[in-house]
């Protein structure tokens, strides 16, 4: 039997990295309405091979994630539009849908799709570790919760409707549930108006229906009839409708969140309703998958970076949302300033901005002492951030920029942000530095290791070639010596212990 060598042998030891990238703006920097259009983006064709490269580099090293405000049905259009267009954009290990619903491991490789035209991902395979730990923590079962609306609607004869996206037909086609057949997006112009304002009415005017778009099992999320809030008929339905689900949930213990967006002209005038776990007194979002990596991180000596670009990523890229509440309140207990900690979010991080441009030394004094500034500096966690006119996150950018947790590059250069974070961490943590593979140090601080190197021979060429020349004086002299004490012949010939 033959032995094969083996190859490419995994490296289990501490020093990698995981990145948690939003998609749209972020890693990927074509609009969706502009890759329908055929010889645009052509700079893709060089981003995508220039990430290729960046992958194939530190494979192993870093793992990359796309976590998007996109349902699994809307990231799978914009990836076969992508195929379409030749933009071979690399595959992440893994994407989570809709600001953090379920999480999807890859199951194929950029090959298969790019080549073959398998999506590397299924809908009905989402990761079951990911569904079991927040049904640990809020008896959420998406499945269940699902099964009995839909039974519910059928129950109040609401013809159900689902599809991937609410959003327009011209992008998602059939996927879009106001694509033929689904729901009528000019309904509600059937209904009274008086003035431009719908009135309201006893007798529907429009069909009872419900929307659910593909969330995944960890979302929910429902649209009504235009005239849900303006026909008091509609209004008993939908209210006794939506009582029977609250009523479910409170039977099953289940914590959940629930939110409405009002009926208005960007969504058809129709009435919608999410509802999710409730996780930290809220809704699920993009920050508990990034919250969740970050204690893996702590755990294996490896460091977590996010990268985003709007008002969704806002939580995820917030330094502050990821220090354990328990560490706050003993900060809090040894500190002298407890209005900071008893602030709102904008407030803390504007009292930060000061304290880190050396405008509020009483403050600064006192976080440092209660440990919190080190708290923060210590956790291995980074934010980039891309830049363009976004004020929410501005605040973000100008506060933790001014101690490196914050990093800020333009569109399209995501892979050096994350070089830059990789290098400034390795800097100054020598444990992540020794833990990094050879290979990950070299690509990242090639030029640093061949200075050290530098450094190493420029301290002891002295010694070195003193070493040289008295082995060779050494090695004369003896056998000067054999040869004047001896009649045996010398030759050019050597034994293990002449060296």
């Amino acid at each position: 039997m033959r032995i094969f060598p083996i190859n490419n042998v995994p490296n289990f030891k501490a020093g990698k990295v995981h990145v948690y990238s939003d998609f749209d703006g972020t890693y990927c920097p074509a609009k969706h309405h502009s890759l329908h259009i055929e010889g645009e983006n052509k700079y893709m064709i060089d981003y995508c091979h220039k990430m290729k490269n960046f992958f194939d580099a530190t494979e192993g090293d870093i793992h990359f994630h796309i976590t998007t405000g996109r349902t699994f049905g809307e990231y799978e259009a914009i990836s076969h539009l992508l195929k379409l267009r030749n933009f071979q954009l690399p595959i992440p290990e893994t994407f989570i849908a809709k600001n953090g619903s379920d999480e999807y491991v890859r199951l194929g490789d950029n090959i298969t799709f790019y080549k073959d035209g398998i999506f590397p991902f299924e809908y009905c395979e989402p990761d079951l570790v990911k569904e079991a730990e927040i049904q640990k923590l809020t008896n959420w079962d998406g499945k269940k919760i699902k099964t009995f609306i839909k039974d519910l609607s059928a129950k109040y004869q609401l013809r159900m409707v689902e599809a991937d996206s609410e959003n327009s037909v011209r992008d998602y086609g059939n996927n879009s549930l106001f694509s033929k057949g689904k729901l009528n997006p000019d309904e509600w112009m059937k209904m009274p108006v008086n003035d431009g304002i719908i009135q309201q009415h006893e007798k529907p005017v429009v069909d009872y229906v419900i929307g659910s778009r593909n969330d995944g099992n960890l979302k929910i999320n429902l649209i009504f009839s235009p005239d849900y809030g303006f026909c008091s008929e509609k209004n008993y339905i939908y209210d006794n409708f939506m009582n029977e689900i609250k009523e479910y949930l409170r039977q099953q213990n289940v914590e959940y969140d629930m939110s409405w967006e009002a009926a208005n002209a960007g969504n058809y005038y129709r009435n919608r309703c999410s509802i999710t776990p409730k996780i930290n007194g809220g809704a699920l979002t993009k920050l508990y998958d990034t919250k969740e990596a970050l204690k893996n991180a702590v755990k294996s000596g490896d460091i977590i970076i996010v990268a985003g670009d709007g008002p969704n990523d806002f939580e995820m890229l917030n330094p502050l949302e990821y220090i354990d509440l328990k560490d706050l309140e003993i900060c809090k207990k040894e500190s002298n300033c407890k209005e900071f900690f008893d602030s709102d979010m904008n407030k803390k991080l504007l009292c930060l901005k000061d304290v880190f441009l050396g405008k509020n030394n009483k403050l600064k004094q006192e976080l440092e002492n209660c440990g919190f500034i080190k708290k923060l500096k210590d956790m291995p966690f980074y934010s980039i951030i891309i830049e363009r006119k976004n004020p929410k996150l501005d605040i973000l950018r100008e506060t933790f920029g001014l101690i490196g947790k914050v990093v800020s590059v333009k569109e399209g250069e995501l892979d050096k942000g994350i070089k830059e974070i990789i290098k400034q961490h390795s800097t100054g943590k020598d444990e992540f530095k020794n833990s990094m593979s050879e290979k990950f140090k070299q690509y990242i601080l090639g030029a640093q290791k061949n200075i050290e190197n530098d450094e190493k021979s420029k301290k002891y060429p002295a010694v070195a070639i003193g070493l040289i020349i008295a082995g060779i004086g050494g090695y004369t002299a003896y056998r000067l010596i054999r040869k004047g004490n001896s009649s045996e012949i010398v030759t050019n010939q050597t034994t293990d212990d002449e060296f």
